[in-house]
Parts: C-alpha cells; structure tokens; sequence
C-alpha cells in the first residue's frame, strides 16, 4: 500500500486512499440505491401486497430503522476495536443479497422482515467507512474526502428514481425475453433484483483489494467493551455532540420524506406515471446532488481555512434552511414543473448535512470513539430520521391531509417544522462544537 513521505510517515499512499475512498462511495451509492428504491414501486407494490400509505411508511422507515439503529452501536464499538474491512465485505453482502430477497415477498410482513435483514447488512457501513476514511486522510483533506464520500449518498438516490424508472421499462422485456428466469416474476419484483445484483460483484472487488490502514490521531489504546468513554465524552461536551447530533437528525427527517415521499408527490399531484417521476428526478437531480456533495466538503474546507472551528455546523445550518425554505415551497408549488424547481434548488443543499456530519464529529471526536460517535448517529437517524421521516408523512396523508393533494400538505408540514427546529437547534451547537473541536485539534497528527 505503501506510506507518504513527509511530516509524518503515517498516512497510506494518497492514490490508494483515493482508490478506497472510490469504493467506499460506490458501496455507498449502492446502499442508498437498495434502501431508496422501494420508494418507486408505491403503486404496484400497494396493489400487489394490498398495503396503504401509513404500512409503505413503515416498510420505508421502520423496517429498515429498527434494526439499522439498534446493530450500529455494537457494530460501531466493534469497528474501533477490530479489522474494519472484514465487517463492510459482510454488511455489503448481506444487503445485496436481501434486496434479492425483497423479490421474493408474497405479503406484507414477508417484505417487512426482507427489509429488515437490508438495514441488518447497512448497518455496518457508516460506522466502518466513517472509520476508515479518518484513517486514509490528514484532517487538512478530510473534509473533500468525507465531501466525496457523500456524494455516493446522491448516486445512490438518482440512481434509486433513475434506475428504477429504467428498471421498470426493462422489466417487462425481461420477463417475456428471459421466461426461465423471470417468467414468474412481476416488474417491481424484477427491479429489487437489479438492484441488489451489484452489490455482490462490489463486495469481491472489496475482498481482492482493500486492506485495513494504521489507525491515526487521538487515544489509540483499546478500552474494555463498555458504554462509558462515549457517555463521559457527551456529558463533557453536550453542546458539542448532543446538540449538534439533534439538529443533523432534523434534517435527516426532511431528507428521508424527500426520498420516501417525492415520488408519490408527482404521481399523485401533478399526474406524472412512475416510470417518468423515477427518470426525471434522476437525471435532473444526479447532477446537482452530486455537486452539493462535492461543493459540501470544499465550503467546509474553505470556511475552515477562515478561522470558522464550526464551519461543519455553518454548513449544517445551510441545509436546515434551504429545507424549511425550497422544500417547503417545492411541496405546495401549483405545477409539476415549478415543483421540480423547488426539489433541484433544495438539492444544491441536501447533503450538505451528511459531510457537515461526516466532518464534524471526525473533528471532535478520538480516534478510539469515531465508529462509536458514527454508530450514535446511525441510531438517531435511523429511530428518529428514517422512522419518523416516512411514517409521518404517510400517517398524516392517511388522517389529516386525506384530499387527493394531501401529500403536498403533508410534506410541506414536515419540511417546514423540521427545518426551522434544526436551524435554531445547531445555532445552539456552535460554542460548544467550537471548544472541543480546539480541545481536540492538538492530538491529530500533521500531513
């Protein structure tokens, strides 16, 4: 792998990490893309399964949240003490080979527990790749590199509405061209089969060629198995990790109603077919994400070099508004076409919250407790965020907003809600992020 010659021989050779790092985001995509997909198939899989919007919220979020939430933390505590690489090839596999499974639901509870065993896999990937991706790059790069990272979050979302949409197209060719194969199958069965599929050629790619890097920065003895260190460091620092943690998770809530619920938005309101919604979302918003994600961890480098210690909560903080503003507006626009402006100029911001994450507790947090704080995270996303950010939107367009635009009402709600909540909440979180992002910059290395 070999090391970079400079200040301090520690860290792997730069063109390797950028090589991790590449796969790390295709894992990432992929993730994205297996747990996002569903949100396409609303209407077949209502018909087919005889489920309504409040059961799709939970397949969506609770499904998936539970187990995703709970497995983080002992994931996260077993990444800081183990080999990291071994734990994403079997978290890959896993939720590659469960969205295959997905397929293969005949009921409502079936593709319940198929979703599960996907959130059991994903589970261990933040945690680990978080991890990792401290221990490929200095702290002066680690912001692009973490920027970088999220873009697969945006990949993976394209290329769910994207993809999906094609998927469908190519679905029924498929079943009449390849009966033997998918003679038996329906076209949203075939779909979570394309889109598991790939995980799997990835997963081997991982196996031949990722090693595990030294691990940098901070305390690096391995403490008992236990929950103190990381309940001492919030009880330190609760303005830092708290605070910080709970406005990133009200984003959260308006990002997963833009994944789970958009969708349903323009078929239900503005009359467009799924194949269409899935295409153009796609190949509108695949680019701005992706320059959001990249633009995300630049600003924070930039902001950084100014002197700003918070620059990570000044980016959050950016997401926060643009959700309580342009996501609110693109929910209760009158046309489908003034809608996707809304959606595309929320995008400019969207994942500005995952890198000003990814980033910001990677600046405040020792080595030792990285996965750990990752793994937390994962938890309030996960029982928070994802839970609430589908089933909300769902139960309220079941019994409140129950007209035929009720969804508009319904996201619109939660975006508005969600996104001033966080804004004042990470105002809150600059002092203390501030102070123990300067007690902990003298314990990193240089590069």
């Amino acid at each position: 792998m070999g090391l970079t010659i400079g200040e301090s021989a520690v860290w792997p050779r730069r063109s390797y990490a950028w090589y991790v790092l590449a796969l790390l985001t295709l894992a990432y995509a992929l993730a994205i893309l297996d747990r996002v997909s569903i949100a396409l198939l609303i209407e077949p899989l209502q018909k087919s399964l005889a489920i309504d919007d409040t059961q799709f919220g939970l397949l969506q979020g609770m499904a998936f949240s539970v187990v995703y939430s709970v497995l983080g933390l002992p994931l996260g505590m077993l990444s800081d003490r183990s080999r990291r690489v071994p734990l994403l090839l079997g978290g890959l596999t896993l939720w590659s080979v469960a969205t295959v499974g997905c397929s293969l639901a005949t009921t409502f509870h079936e593709l319940f527990i198929a979703r599960m065993m996907v959130g059991v896999g994903e589970a261990a990937l933040v945690p680990v790749a978080t991890s990792l991706i401290a221990d490929y790059f200095a702290p002066g790069i680690r912001p692009k590199a973490y920027g970088l990272f999220v873009t697969g979050s945006s990949l993976g979302t394209a290329a769910a509405m994207a993809l999906g949409g094609v998927f469908l197209d190519w679905a029924d060719d498929l079943i009449a061209s390849l009966p033997s194969l998918f003679g038996h199958m329906q076209a949203w069965q075939v779909v979570f089969v394309l889109c598991g599929a790939p995980g799997l050629v990835l997963a081997l790619l991982l196996l031949l060629t990722v090693r595990e890097p030294a691990r940098q920065g901070g305390a690096r003895e391995t403490e008992p198995l236990s929950l103190r260190p990381i309940l001492r460091l919030f009880a330190q620092q609760p303005g830092a990790f708290a605070l910080f943690m709970l406005g990133s998770v009200l984003n959260l809530v308006c990002v997963y109603a833009i994944v789970g619920w958009f969708p349903a938005l323009f078929i239900r309101v503005h009359g467009w077919g799924a194949a269409e919604t899935g295409k153009i979302l796609g190949t509108y918003g695949l680019p701005v994400s992706i320059f959001a994600a990249v633009n995300s961890g630049w600003v924070i480098a930039w902001l950084a070099r100014r002197g700003y210690k918070d620059a990570p909560i000044l980016c959050a903080m950016g997401c926060a508004a643009s959700m309580a503003v342009f996501g609110t507006l693109s929910c209760l626009a009158p046309s489908g076409s003034l809608a996707l402006a809304g959606y595309l100029l929320n995008a400019l911001f969207l994942n500005w919250n995952t890198s000003a994450v990814y980033t910001g507790f990677a600046q405040i947090t020792p080595n030792a407790l990285r996965a750990q704080v990752m793994a937390l995270q994962t938890i309030a996303s996960g029982l928070i965020a994802l839970t609430a950010g589908n089933f909300i939107v769902g139960f309220l367009s079941d019994t409140v907003f129950t007209g035929k635009t009720g969804i508009a009402w319904s996201l619109g709600s939660v975006f508005f809600t969600c996104g001033i909540g966080a804004l004042l909440v990470l105002m809150a979180a600059r002092r203390g992020f501030r102070a123990a992002a300067s007690d902990l910059a003298a314990l990193e290395p240089a590069h």
